[in-house]
């Protein structure tokens, strides 16, 4: 098959070119001076399928099954006739009735690793069905040189049900399978977390799939309600630069070069170089600073950050610490944090005031626990909102505000990461607002005032989050913020 170099003009009206190297294959860079919040690119997906480790599902729309319905011409489980009728299920059940291929599904509620093939498969179809959206697919890398012996064990046993059990041999080669199967676990993107475990849906986007990682990203991607994404600017993009995105959950944003890189080569197969990489001061964040243990005044960071052995060396001193010992210290700390429940925060507050004596103020650690924090007041159960202390809730906003300085360099513009903070942020403060009114210890025009700050939050909340898909827990949480803002305006208005 000739595999023709893709173009912007083969993407469409983008504001954006392609470059190529030999490290990180084909990238993206600005056609022209770039705004935030312009619009650089949609995408369609070319598939969507299960996650790996996925229950049984009904492959149209994504519903947990039982089993008590199945395709009588194929075999595959669905919800119903609606699904069983549809233009997508037609289509790829006529593909196994040519096979003469029937699917067998017994285990329902239980990861079912069948479901692993699905989204291979659909991918691979696309050659018989789609040949130019496959051509450009093919050009992604897929890195299937880093991959471990078990994966590729993994790998021949797919290809073995695509060809032998489901009857493909003659379509695909096993080579053509794994090569789809590297690429999906490299440019794969999360579109769907799924209620439960299990019922989580990734799909290949390939355009978007064309941007390269950086930990810094100046671009999000919003997803609709069909799935489809909008890659949008977040800050100033000259001209030539390079348009990236971050392949990390926004959560990740905050967390240090070790952590990052570790992850990064192990989930996506490659070394992430980019400059907040190349720094140990991570933009002057330090989000990786130890507290020198020898001078007690000032902090140890990676001597070389894209070493991953390297040597740690205090900056006040001439302190070292080899990579092990800093590593250690860090799992036991994390062990901790992950130990304590969502029910008992008392012990998070109480371990967050213990890391101050060994890391930074800033440290990713540090930020993980008030992220927790953030994440159990106002929301788990006895720490709602109308639950929580005035300190609690001065906490909780302190919390906020401190993480939003973090991100303004290392998430940076309109980030789902800003989002999500303001949001949280939203609601102790607005909850501030009212105890000292409904306790009459402050008048009206001053509750009004605060209460107008808090639209002023909202609407910066809505233009980030509003956009998302609804079914996501970004998009519902832009939704309701839409609904508070309509409350407190009415509320000020009456008040007036």
């Amino acid at each position: 098959m000739v595999l023709d170099e893709p173009t912007a003009a083969d993407h469409g009206d983008v504001l954006y070119e392609i470059g190529k190297s030999d490290t990180i294959g084909r990238y993206m860079v600005a056609s022209r001076n770039i705004t935030p919040d312009e619009v650089i690119f949609t995408d369609q997906p070319a598939v969507i399928g299960p996650d790996n480790a996925a229950v049984p599902m009904c492959l149209v729309c994504w519903r947990k099954l039982s089993g008590l319905y199945k395709c009588k011409v194929c075999g595959w489980p669905l919800c119903g006739d609606l699904c069983r009728d549809s233009k997508a299920h037609a289509k790829e059940c006529k593909f196994f009735q040519e096979r003469k291929s029937r699917i067998q599904v017994t285990a329902f509620g239980v990861p079912n690793r069948v479901y692993d093939a699905i989204l291979p498969l659909r991918l691979l179809l696309l050659k018989l069905t789609n040949k130019r959206v496959y051509k450009l697919v093919c050009l992604l890398m897929d890195h299937t040189e880093n991959h471990t012996e078990k994966k590729l064990k993994r790998y021949s046993q797919i290809a073995d049900l695509i060809r032998n059990t489901w009857g493909f041999s003659r379509d695909f080669s096993e080579n053509e399978v794994k090569h789809v199967l590297g690429i999906l676990a490299v440019n794969s993107f999360c579109v769907h977390d799924g209620a439960e475990d299990g019922m989580g849906l990734i799909g290949l986007y390939p355009w978007t799939s064309l941007m390269s990682h950086c930990c810094v990203p100046n671009i999000k991607i919003i997803t609709k309600e069909d799935f489809s994404y909008i890659c949008e600017s977040t800050v100033n993009i000259p001209a030539g630069s390079e348009i990236v995105t971050s392949y990390h959950h926004y959560y990740y944003h905050l967390f240090g070069t070790m952590y990052r890189r570790s992850d990064i080569k192990q989930t996506w197969k490659f070394d992430c170089i980019c400059y907040r990489c190349k720094d140990p001061t991570e933009l002057g964040t330090f989000v990786s600073g130890v507290k020198c243990n020898k001078c007690k005044n000032s902090f140890l960071l990676p001597v070389e950050p894209l070493d991953y052995n390297t040597a740690w060396k205090c900056i006040g001193c001439d302190n070292m610490r080899t990579s092990d010992d800093i590593g250690d210290m860090l799992h036991k700390l994390e062990v901790e944090i992950d130990s304590i429940p969502t029910c008992e925060p008392e012990q998070l507050e109480q371990l967050l005031q213990e890391l101050h004596s060994s890391l930074h103020e800033n440290h990713y650690l540090v930020s993980d626990c008030k992220r927790r924090l953030i994440d159990v007041y106002g929301h788990e159960k006895e720490y709602e909102y109308d639950n929580l202390s005035q300190e609690k809730l001065e906490n909780k906003s302190d919390f906020c505000n401190q993480l939003l300085h973090l991100s303004s360099k290392l998430s940076p513009g309109k980030s789902e990461l800003r989002g999500y903070l303001l949001w949280e942020r939203h609601g102790a403060e607005l909850r501030l607002a009212q105890l000292p009114w409904l306790n009459m210890e402050s008048s009206t025009e001053e509750y009004i005032n605060k209460l107008q700050l808090c639209c002023e939050s909202l609407q910066e909340i809505i233009d980030i989050l509003g956009p998302i898909r609804v079914d996501s827990e970004e998009g519902a949480n832009g939704l309701r913020a839409k609904t508070d803002l309509q409350t407190i305006e009415q509320q000020i208005l009456e008040l007036q």
